[in-house]
C-alpha cells in the first residue's frame, strides 16, 4: 500500500515535470536534483537553497522577460525605437492591441461566477450559509475586478497569479493580484488543466519599511538595522519563499524568519482521562477543506504546452506583426494624403538648400514663392498626384478585423458590426464573439475562481475560529445576516466549485427579451420577470401590479375621498344597490373587516 500511496503522490512531483532544456526522450540523468527543503535546515542551509533557487531562474527566464516587457510596450502604445529621438517625434499609430485587449476583458468578465456549496444532508444549512459567506467575500474584496486585472496580466505577461492570505488588519480573507515579474518559478514546473502550479518552489518579491520589517521579524532587529544603517523609515526589498509545507523569508544571506505553512490545522494532542482516571495524552487531527498544505498561490494559464509554468504563447504576442502593418499602413496611406495634391519639384539652380526649405513652407500655407532669379516655372513645378488604390485603406481595415478577430471582439466593436444592416444581424455577431471568448478563456476562468473559492474555505477552517458575520442579498434580493466559525463547519467536509457556465458572458439585451417572450408566453411569474429585467426590488414591483390588476385604486389613496364624494348617494331607507327593504326583512350585516376575523 505504501509504494501504491507514492506513485499517486509522485504525480504532482519533480518525476512528471518536463525540463525544457532536455529532450522529452532522452534518457539518463536530466536535471541535477537540488536538495529537498526541510523544516530542520539551518539558516546557511536555507540561504544556499534559496540562492540555487533564484540563479536557475534568472539564468533561463531571459526570454520571457523580453517578451513581457514587449507586449506591454505594445499595449501602451510604444509600438516604434525606444530611442528619446523616436520618442520624440511620435510617428502615427493605431493602436489596435489596446482597444481588442480592453474589449475583450469586460466581455470575459461580465458575469460574476457563482459558487456551489454541497455537504452531507445534515450540514446543508451550513453549506447554504458558507455559499453566501463566499459570495460575501467575492463582493467584499471585489474579486471581479481583481479578475479583470488578472486576465490583463495573462493576456500581456503569458500567466496571471493571484495570491490568498488572511489580512491581520481587517482580521478577515484577502487576496492580491500579482504582476509575474515579481515571482521566482520552478523553471520544471508546470501549470496542469485545473490550473494547479505543478512546481516544488514559489519566490516572491516583497517590499516594507525597515521600521515594519521589525514588526514582522524581532528576531532580526539588530540586522535590519545595521543593513539600513538606522534609516528605519527605508524600504528594503526583500524575498517571501513558499513550498508546500514551509515558509521563510531571505534579505542578502540572512534568513528573516521561517514558519511551517501558516495556512493549515496542524496535528495537536489534547489530555484524556482513560477508563482507570489516568490522564493521557490524544492526538486529534487538524480539521481542514483541503487534503494537504498548498502555496497560497492561485495561477492562469491557457495556451500551455506543459513546458513551462507560464504560457508558451498569448494574444498579444501573436498579434505584434499584424499591429505591425497596422501601423505601416496607416503611416503609408498618411503620407500618400499628405501629398494628395500633388508634388512639389524646387529648382536647385534659384534657390539653396535653406531657401528651397522656406519656399516649401510656403507652398503648404499658401504663401506666394519669390523666385530672385530666372523664370518662375522653371525655378518651381508642382505635378499632380493621381487617386490613392482603394486596396490601400481596405488592407488597413482587413488588418484590423483579423487582429480583433483573433482575440475574438470584432463584434463587439461598432465598427465589426457596421457591415450588418440589421438589428439582429449586430446580435448574432456579438453572440460570436461572446462564444468564442466563452470556449476560449472563460471556462479556465471559471477553474481559477474554482480554486479562488476553495482558498476560501480553507481560510476560513483555518482563522475563523471566533464567528464572522456578513450581510448578504438572499431571495428576492433582500438582506440577510449569516454566520460562520471554523467550529460549526469544521465538523463537515464540504464540496466547493463554481456553477458552471456562470461566467459566460450573456448580453443583457438577449436576456431582457427573452424573459419577456416567456412572459407574453405566460411562462413566467412577474417576480422573476422583473428579477430577470434587474428592478431593484421585484417583489415590490411585482406587487404594484397586482394592485393595479385588481384595485388600482389603492395606488392613488389621496384620490378615494373625491371618488366618493362625486359617487351617486343611496336614497334613505334603500340598500347600496337600489332595492327597497320589507319591513320584516333585516339588511344584510356587512362582513368583518380582516382584522376582526377570529383565528381558529
Amino acid at each position: 500500500m505504501a509504494s501504491l500511496l507514492d506513485g499517486y503522490f509522485s504525480l504532482g512531483g519533480k518525476a512528471n515535470k518536463v525540463n525544457p532544456q532536455a529532450a522529452e526522450t532522452e534518457e539518463g540523468v536530466v536535471d541535477e536534483l537540488l536538495p529537498e527543503l526541510r523544516l530542520d535546515m539551518d539558516d546557511d542551509e536555507l540561504i544556499l537553497l534559496s540562492r540555487d533557487w533564484k540563479a536557475k531562474w534568472e539564468k533561463e527566464n531571459g526570454d520571457l522577460t523580453k517578451a513581457q516587457n514587449e507586449n506591454e510596450q505594445y499595449w501602451l502604445g510604444k509600438q516604434f525605437d525606444g530611442t528619446p529621438e523616436a520618442q520624440l517625434k511620435r510617428p502615427l499609430m493605431d493602436n489596435a492591441i489596446f482597444q481588442a485587449v480592453e474589449t475583450f476583458l469586460p466581455i470575459a468578465t461580465r458575469q460574476n461566477p457563482d459558487p456551489v456549496i454541497e455537504g452531507p444532508s445534515e450540514a446543508q444549512p451550513y453549506a447554504d450559509a458558507l455559499r453566501k459567506m463566499v459570495s460575501f467575500q467575492v463582493d467584499r474584496l471585489r474579486v471581479k475586478l481583481k479578475l479583470k486585472k488578472t486576465l490583463r496580466f495573462w493576456s500581456t505577461y503569458f500567466v496571471g497569479v493571484m495570491k490568498v492570505g488572511w489580512d491581520l488588519g481587517e482580521d478577515d480573507i484577502t487576496c492580491q493580484v500579482l504582476r509575474p515579474q515579481v515571482l521566482i518559478l520552478d523553471n520544471d514546473a508546470a501549470i496542469d488543466e485545473s490550473g494547479h502550479y505543478l512546481g516544488e518552489y514559489i519566490g516572491e518579491y516583497r517590499k516594507e519599511t525597515a521600521e515594519n520589517l521589525i514588526k514582522r521579524f524581532p528576531k532580526s532587529k539588530v540586522f535590519i538595522t545595521q543593513y539600513v544603517k538606522d534609516k528605519l523609515g527605508t524600504e528594503v526589498r526583500y524575498i517571501e519563499w513558499w513550498t508546500d509545507t514551509f515558509s521563510f523569508w531571505t534579505l542578502e544571506s540572512h534568513v528573516l524568519g521561517k514558519v511551517k505553512n501558516p495556512h493549515w490545522n496542524y496535528e495537536s494532542t489534547e489530555p484524556t482521562v482513560d477508563e482507570m482516571g489516568q490522564v493521557t495524552e490524544k492526538q486529534v487531527p487538524g480539521r481542514n477543506h483541503f487534503r494537504m498544505p498548498k502555496k497560497p498561490y492561485i495561477f492562469l494559464s491557457v495556451f500551455n504546452l506543459g513546458l513551462h509554468p507560464y504560457d508558451d504563447a498569448n494574444l498579444i504576442k501573436q498579434n505584434l506583426s499584424m499591429q505591425d502593418l497596422v501601423n505601416k499602413r496607416l503611416r503609408q496611406i498618411d503620407r500618400n494624403a499628405d501629398n494628395t495634391n500633388g508634388t512639389l519639384k524646387i529648382s536647385g539652380d534659384a534657390f539653396s538648400q535653406e531657401q528651397a526649405a522656406d519656399v516649401a513652407d510656403a507652398f503648404r500655407k499658401g504663401r506666394p514663392i519669390w523666385v530672385p532669379t530666372g523664370s518662375v516655372d522653371a525655378s518651381v513645378k508642382f505635378d499632380s498626384a493621381g487617386a490613392l488604390p482603394n486596396f490601400l485603406y481596405q488592407s488597413l481595415v482587413d488588418y484590423r478585423s483579423e487582429l480583433a478577430n483573433v482575440f475574438g471582439t470584432r463584434g463587439s466593436t461598432p465598427s465589426g458590426i457596421a457591415s450588418e444592416e440589421t438589428v439582429r444581424g449586430k446580435i448574432i455577431s456579438r453572440e460570436q464573439d461572446s462564444s468564442r471568448i466563452g470556449g476560449m478563456i472563460t471556462e479556465y476562468l471559471e477553474q481559477f475562481c474554482d480554486n479562488l473559492y476553495n482558498w476560501f474555505v480553507q481560510l476560513m477552517y483555518v482563522y475563523y475560529d471566533e464567528p464572522h458575520t456578513a450581510v448578504v442579498l438572499g431571495a428576492e434580493r433582500a438582506r440577510e445576516m449569516v454566520q460562520i466559525s471554523a467550529s460549526e463547519i469544521g465538523r463537515y467536509r464540504f464540496t466547493v466549485s463554481v456553477k458552471e457556465g456562470s461566467m459566460i458572458p450573456k448580453d443583457p439585451l438577449t436576456k431582457r427579451n427573452e424573459a419577456i417572450d416567456l412572459w407574453t408566453a405566460g411562462a413566467l411569474d412577474p417576480i422573476t420577470l422583473f428579477d430577470r429585467l434587474e428592478f431593484s426590488n421585484p417583489r415590490e414591483s411585482a406587487k404594484q401590479l397586482f394592485i393595479w390588476k385588481t384595485a388600482p385604486q389603492m395606488l392613488f389613496p389621496d384620490l378615494m375621498p373625491q371618488q366618493q364624494m362625486t359617487a351617486p348617494q343611496p336614497r334613505p331607507g334603500a340598500p347600496a344597490g337600489g332595492a327597497e327593504i320589507s319591513g320584516d326583512v333585516q339588511p344584510e350585516q356587512p362582513a368583518p373587516a380582516l382584522s376582526q376575523v377570529p383565528i381558529q
